[in-house]
């Protein structure tokens, strides 16, 4: 009623309104005023009932990385679009060939399209979720699938040119290289799924049934390729007209853009196929080449000249490969775990995004050329879900999951800059943090074990979490979360791994989910082990550490078959053991490591046998290393007497460097001593006199007390 009366009282002014702006088709036309209060509740329903997003187009006021703007130079950014909705779900992302068009589907039940500036063209919405979209390499079809089995087909306009209806969900879609058909790959049921294949009018050329489809790659109306997950494993099957021509075991494939050649990685080995041997109706091997990293993706270029395989597995050493197509390994390095990798068309362009590096949610971008060199590397604060790299290389488009779409270009010569927010230059300056005895009381302290940067040795670091009654669950979760960002560090276990812990007569049972069970590197396999049986050995109530699979005993962990049938002793650093801790280097950082110290002949370790293994460890990291006059063995203190060359190691305009090594030694030496002959303290002397170093050192006189926590975070 009140709307009514509001519409009477500004009747005539609404009805001149209409009758001046109303335009359908680019043609305006008269609206009488009763229908124009149709009109106008129409338009009001219609806007209750369809979600509004709000979101920007304009150039970003900051860059993508705060810190950007003062590097100079090119810039990376070409544009962004942003949805004013932090938790927004990016489905799809995808480019033309030349990246002019960029399409993104989302949970606001639309589909979008951008130009390559991150200005909207058109915006459709459809009848459910739209969690499949793909874009034609000339930017002109479109093809969108929802959870609610609407399969539908448009122009470059955003235009629909038809439409299907499935019970079910839409899973998978491919367009054909020449845009001529689409095939879509629906789930019907909880294990019936069904293959369809569409000409570019809607006319339905086969359906056939399958499994579960993890890829799919059609290149042309009779040719088809899918992985298909099966109860013994993966399976790439060629097909033709809706028939299958052959299958081969595969845990990972891919296909050649000219459809002539195929790769495949199954059970640790590599294996290169031409699909159109000449007078053979079967794929001939070309070679094989085993491995010995559990590989997760493969990329094959264009004309299969180039194969790219990439492990995103934490922990170990090289994780990314090149091939060339003869079989040989052109080169290998090692990039963050758990990215999502692109390729240009002809492998100009190498793209690595991943946020599982770090526990933050932070991406690291990586970009290399065609030989493994670095041409950008740049971190962004948010999680970066989905990537897609043009055919030729040069644009670039990052989806985050706050709704933002990133689009830059790509460097075309040699680049590399780094990009280090305000935090970032702190934390840097940071080479190597103190040990700590003190915590707040709602404060815990809890030891985790990650990798170093070569995956050699596990390192201990001190993380501080709020007090929690369940600390066991709790340190397996910020394990599992990963370091710290510029920590030098790696994680061992992938992010996001659901680990369960129960506590039981003494016994963590730590349950592992299934897809950790799957990794075929021993490498792998021990990291995860070895850093979970530490993490939870640091609980004086855990006696003994048992695994499980998915809730069940299991003999063996993993395709290699590490044997976890029987209960891991506790490993603690126990107090009665004679532990080193030793300076240690991983990255561009510095660390204590913990060792057990071996027995010296017959004899017990004496404060000089002790410091003399520090003095040889620390050879790798000083500039010099000094020499003791006398060690002075006191009540509840040692004198450490030096020569003068000990004062070298404290300039007085020292370095960050300098100074984080001077404290690393100091530190290295007081916990070994201190927790070894239970002493209150280290006083240093100089050529038999008290001595007191410059400003900026630690003081000379070092207190010990437990608990420590070292390398905190």
């Amino acid at each position: 009623m009140t709307f009514y009366k509001l519409y009477r009282k500004n009747r005539k002014k609404k009805k001149d309104f209409f009758r001046r702006n109303a335009c359908l088709g680019g043609a305006c036309v008269c609206i009488p005023g009763t229908w124009a209060f149709v009109l106008l509740l129409l338009l009001l329903l219609s806007s209750a009932c369809a979600p509004f997003i709000p979101y920007s187009q304009e150039s970003p006021i900051e860059p993508v990385v705060t810190g950007l703007e003062n590097t100079g130079g090119d810039m990376l950014l070409r544009g962004r679009f942003s949805v004013m909705n932090p938790e927004m779900k990016i489905y799809a992302l995808a480019l033309s060939g030349s990246g002019k068009e960029i399409l993104f589907s989302s949970d606001a039940r639309s589909v979008n399209m951008l130009d390559n500036q991150g200005r909207l063209k058109w915006e459709a919405a459809f009848q459910g979720l739209p969690v499949v979209a793909e874009l034609d390499a000339n930017g002109y079809y479109i093809a969108v699938g929802t959870d609610q089995g609407k399969v539908y087909f448009l122009h470059y306009n955003g235009r629909t040119s038809w439409e299907k209806s499935f019970e079910g969900v839409v899973e998978q879609m491919a367009l054909s290289r020449d845009s001529e058909c689409l095939a879509v790959s629906i789930k019907e049921g909880n294990s019936a799924y069904k293959l369809y294949l569409f000409d570019q009018w809607g006319t339905l050329l086969w359906e056939k049934e399958t499994g579960p489809l993890l890829q799919l790659d059609l290149l042309s109306e009779d040719k088809l390729y899918y992985l298909e997950k099966g109860p013994e494993g993966n399976s790439l099957a060629a097909l033709k007209n809706g028939e299958i021509l052959w299958t081969e075991k595969a845990s990972a494939a891919d296909i050649s853009g000219n459809g002539e050649f195929a790769v495949i990685y199954s059970g640790n080995v590599l294996y290169f196929y031409n699909l159109e041997p000449k007078g053979e109706t079967s794929p001939l091997l070309m070679w094989r080449h085993s491995l010995s990293t559990e590989i997760s993706s493969l990329n094959l270029t264009e004309k299969g000249e180039h194969i790219l395989a990439y492990s995103s597995f934490p922990g170990v050493g090289s994780n990314l490969f090149l091939f060339h197509k003869d079989g040989f390994l052109l080169w290998e390095k090692k990039i963050p775990s758990g990215a999502y990798i692109q390729t240009s068309r002809y492998g100009e362009r190498i793209v690595a995004s991943s946020w599982q590096e770090y526990s933050e949610d932070f991406s690291r971008v990586l970009v290399l050329d065609r030989d493994g060199h670095t041409l950008q590397e740049i971190e962004m604060a948010s999680r970066i879900e989905k990537i897609a790299l043009s055919s030729d290389g040069n644009i670039l488009a990052l989806a985050g999951n706050e709704g933002n779409i990133f689009i830059l270009d790509m460097p075309a010569a040699d680049f590399s800059q780094e990009i280090e927010t305000g935090e970032d230059l702190e934390q840097g300056k940071e080479l190597y943090r103190p040990v700590t005895f003190t915590k707040s009381g709602e404060e815990l302290y809890l030891t985790l074990y990650f990798y170093d940067d070569y995956a050699l040795h596990l390192v201990p670091v001190s993380r501080s979490v709020k007090t929690t009654d369940q600390v066991l669950q709790a340190a397996v979760n910020e394990l599992v979360k990963g370091p710290r960002r510029l920590s030098g560090l790696s994680r061992t276990i992938p992010k996001d791994a659901g680990i369960k812990v129960i506590f039981e007569d003494g016994i963590a049972l730590i349950d592992l989910p299934e897809e950790l069970n799957r990794l075929g590197d021993s490498r792998q396999v021990t990291g995860i082990i070895d850093s979970l049986v530490l993490t939870a050995s640091q609980f004086s109530s855990v006696e003994g550490i048992r695994f499980l699979v998915e809730g069940k005993k299991a003999q063996a962990f993993g395709a290699g078959g590490f044997m976890i049938n029987g209960v891991f002793p506790s490993r603690p650093p126990a107090k009665s053991k004679t532990m080193l801790y030793l300076p240690y280097r991983s990255g561009e950082r510095y660390f204590l490591l913990p060792r057990e110290a071996v027995r010296l002949g017959n004899k017990y370790n004496t404060p000089e046998d002790l410091l003399r293994i520090l003095l040889a460890e620390s050879r790798r990291f000083l500039p010099l290393v000094p020499e003791p006059r006398t060690i002075k063995v006191m009540r509840e203190e040692i004198i450490l007497d030096w020569d003068s060359s000990f004062i070298k190691l404290f300039p007085p305009e020292g370095s960050l460097e300098e100074k984080a090594l001077a404290t690393l030694f100091l530190d290295s030496i007081l916990l070994t001593l201190g927790s070894n002959f239970q002493l209150n303290s280290i006083v240093l002397y100089v050529e038999g006199e008290p001595w007191k170093p410059p400003f900026g050192y630690p003081s000379p006189v070092l207190e010990f007390k437990y608990p420590f926590y070292i390398n905190p975070e």
